[in-house]
């Protein structure tokens, strides 16, 4: 009997879960931003403008979905630079698409130049709440309250490091940015890899996704041009607000810069895993272990993979898919007892 990772029913719809418009620092207007990604194939787009929780659901169609959605920051104190001081950008997505009653907020975060914004936009609590990076926890807490999930974004950029990754308390989240693909255009090394598996070792079950954030600020085309690289497939019985939501909260996606993940499942102890055409396939394991496929010849690619989970340890296993391009993609964990045989 075959146990499906992702689920065999239901539709694949490719989304950018993180980008910017011009509601906040964006060039692109959110009806331009639809026409960008429902051109290249995408369903699903989140407008996660900073600090500003807006109801896009006029742009929806039959075959494009908005998330509701926002990207709040909090900086950690110190006499240093900003750029010096670490700080955590986390995505809120509410469970009502209509929902645009922001927890935590705070006038003073909303740019000035978009005061209609601010004095329009809808808050839970008192409007003189003060934002502070050791309290990370108590806010997503509060958020989580009021019917919202949480992404960890960009931890390269964030210049995080293990004490910060301690603190966060990721009860309340469901997933962290495995790439980012604003930040990796623009010169950081924001394949996350090594930070994911670091958190997943820890006992914070995350889902990873990829994603662009992006501003748009240079012209498309170009190399610096930052949409179109990182996305998300989401595999889900109906394309509405409710059926995406549940599907990521369950995990039912994968993350990719280009490669697909066509099938992955469990039979009698074998994980399979079919692809597009790649490179290479690598099982990544909670312990020092790893396996890998790759083809007979550098030309011809592989499509397909299979891994005796006997052989691993127990904890988790996950998948990285490789094309010739040197894109990626990357399957959820998989957790599971497994026989301990060396």
């Amino acid at each position: 009997m075959k146990e499906y990772i992702i689920p065999a029913e239901g539709a694949f719809y490719k989304a950018n879960l993180h980008c910017h418009s011009t509601a906040s620092d964006g060039k692109l207007t959110p009806e331009e931003l639809k026409e960008v990604y429902k051109n290249a194939g995408y369903s699903v787009l989140a407008y996660s403008d900073h600090n500003v929780l807006i109801d896009h659901s006029a742009l929806d169609d039959e075959n494009f979905l908005t998330l509701t959605s926002v990207e709040i920051d909090l900086l950690k104190k110190g006499e240093e630079s900003w750029i010096e001081r670490p700080c955590y950008h986390i995505n809120f997505y509410p469970n009502d698409q209509h929902n645009t009653a922001l927890p935590c907020f705070n006038p003073k975060y909303i740019r000035e130049n978009h005061a209609d914004l601010r004095e329009s936009q809808a808050y839970v609590g008192t409007p003189d709440y003060v934002r502070d990076y050791e309290k990370i926890n108590e806010m997503i807490a509060e958020f989580a309250k009021h019917g919202f999930i949480a992404m960890l974004n960009h931890p390269t950029w964030s210049v995080q490091t293990m004490e910060d990754y301690k603190l966060l308390d990721t009860e309340h989240i469901f997933a962290m940015e495995i790439y980012n693909h604003g930040c990796f255009v623009d010169g950081y090394d924001e394949i996350n890899c090594h930070i994911y598996d670091e958190m997943l070792r820890r006992g914070n079950k995350l889902f990873c996704t990829a994603t662009d954030d992006n501003h748009n600020g240079s012209p498309k085309g170009t190399a610096k041009w930052d949409s179109l690289g990182g996305f998300v497939m989401i595999k889900a019985p109906e394309l509405t607000y409710k059926a995406i939501l549940n599907a990521l909260k369950q995990g039912d996606f994968y993350a990719s810069t280009g490669p697909e993940i066509h099938e992955l499942y469990i039979e009698d102890g074998i994980l399979h895993v079919k692809t597009s055409p790649a490179a290479k396939i690598a099982l990544t394991t909670a312990v020092r272990q790893a396996s890998v496929r790759y083809p007979e010849s550098q030309y011809t690619p592989i499509c397909e993979a299979s891994f005796d989970l006997s052989k691993y340890y127990p904890g988790y296993v996950r998948i990285t898919v490789t094309d010739d391009r040197g894109r990626m993609a990357w399957s959820q964990p998989i957790y599971g007892d497994f026989s301990g045989k060396k």
